[in-house]
């Protein structure tokens, strides 16, 4: 049994894309979100009910359904098949019609509402589209065996489906079975941990994610190239500010021995990543860049013990939710790479004023090399001080797991200690353009 979410698309042809590159073993189970042009749809009906104006969201319902009924029309289709698919969009699609026409007001369950539907119209384009190529897929109603639990996640122990050999299914993502026995739409939860549960629960053993890769790139741009890390190495390198896989999923697929392949869905030329703790380790992993953040160094004016000012510095920081994303102390200074709003600087500054003396740099980079070190014998870290002898490296820092060691310089030098990195780690000399990343990813990972 394997299991495979796929997080954006446009179209049934990327999903058959996909399937062609993956189903090595039957029965499968795809997780789809709504295709992206329908999410769009959707939001638009959303606002005409929102806004109370029945007749532009009759019409935004009708051109749905149309566009919906004609990725039917292929040749060749069983006309019995077609019609009943046709029969499953209109019923989909009725219930946002009487909303129009009942000029109800907008709540949180129509959202919910909205959001189920778009799951199962995608689900079942899909399915047809499936079938149309020959292939043995069904539709997988989600609410018929997930519920959920105290904690308001699925219900592991309640699920109960079985699956035929030879069958590929798909099934809408964040679908769940409420108190009144109606399918749901389950809004706070990533989509990727809901596959996971679903994927415990039909006790498969992999689980492939599909999805967006931005800030993801790779030193060597072959296809072919597997790229392997453990639970805590993913943890490093993926779970961002805009996360490609949630913290909870990586650990509950720990717990459960369940191993990962994250596939890019819009990065051709980044390898498959693999994430098991079973997986062949080495030594050098990646190369994260984080931008737009602040270098604060204090210096302890001796009005409280120097023990304590460690603990009082980081207390302020966490109590004004500041990130810390590196620390490091001696007797006499502190040194921390955070980012800070404008509008809190004062405040914190005035704070810390009271008992050292606060330097500040702005729009500085943090630069880690992530991987496993043994710090006894690789003396990685006094390479990397000579590597970077003409850079002026404002923090350096070695992580307490073994697993980074990381310099804080100013944004202006980034790219040159990038490409100095790079060279050093995978031996040849790297293009410009492949070091070079959206001005709008604060967070890239390079992998090695």
């Amino acid at each position: 049994m394997k299991v495979c979410s796929i997080e954006t698309t446009n179209s049934s042809e990327k999903i058959l894309s996909h399937l062609e590159k993956l189903r090595s073993e039957e029965p499968f189970i795809i997780i789809l979100t709504p295709f992206d042009w329908m999410k769009e749809s959707l939001e638009e009906i959303s606002r005409f009910l929102i806004q109370n104006q029945q007749t532009e969201a009759l019409h935004a319902i009708d051109t749905l359904k149309e566009e919906c009924i004609s990725m039917l029309v292929v040749p060749d289709t069983d006309e019995a098949n077609t019609c009943a698919t046709k029969a499953d969009i209109t019923a989909q699609i009725d219930h946002f019609v009487h909303l129009a026409k009942s000029h109800s007001e907008a709540s949180y369950q129509q959202e919910t509402d909205i959001r189920t539907t778009g799951g199962y119209l995608s689900a079942i384009l899909c399915t047809a589209y499936l079938k149309y190529k020959g292939m043995n897929a069904s539709l997988l109603d989600a609410s018929e065996f997930i519920q959920l639990n105290e904690e308001q996640v699925p219900d592991i122990d309640f699920a109960n489906i079985q699956t035929e050999p030879g069958k590929i299914y798909v099934m809408p993502t964040n679908i769940y079975r409420n108190e009144s026995g109606e399918p749901t739409y389950l809004i706070d939860m990533y989509t990727d941990l809901y596959a996971l549960y679903v994927a415990i629960a039909l006790q498969a053993k992999e689980l492939t994610l599909i999805m967006p890769t931005q800030g993801l790139h790779s030193l060597h741009h072959k296809e072919e190239n597997k790229l392997c890390l453990t639970c805590e190495e993913a943890a490093h390198m993926l779970v961002t500010d805009d996360s490609h896989i949630s913290h909870s999923t990586l650990f509950l697929a720990r717990e459960k021995q369940i191993s990962i392949r994250l596939i890019s869905d819009n990065q051709a030329n980044l390898p498959a990543i693999y994430i098991d703790e079973e997986k062949k380790k080495h030594d050098i992993k990646a190369i994260t860049v984080r931008k737009d953040i602040n270098y604060l160094r204090m210096s302890p004016l001796g009005k409280i013990p120097s023990s304590q000012v460690s603990t009082q510095a980081l207390g302020i920081l966490v109590t004004n939710l500041v990130p810390i994303y590196l620390f490091t102390s001696s007797s006499t200074n502190i040194s921390v790479a955070i980012r800070v709003y404008d509008i809190f600087w004062n405040k914190i500054l005035n704070k810390l004023s009271r008992f050292a003396k606060v330097t500040v740099e702005k729009n500085v980079t943090a630069i880690s090399i992530l991987g496993e070190f043994d710090w006894n014998i690789s003396k990685v870290e006094a390479r990397i001080i000579d590597l970077l002898k003409d850079i002026p490296i404002l923090m350096i820092s070695y992580g307490s797991d073994n697993q980074s060691i990381s310099v804080v310089v100013r944004e202006k030098d980034t790219q040159e200690v990038l490409r100095i990195l790079s060279k050093y780690l995978s031996g040849v000399e790297p293009s410009p353009q492949s070091l070079t990343f959206a001005p709008y990813e604060d967070h890239s990972t390079w992998f090695v």
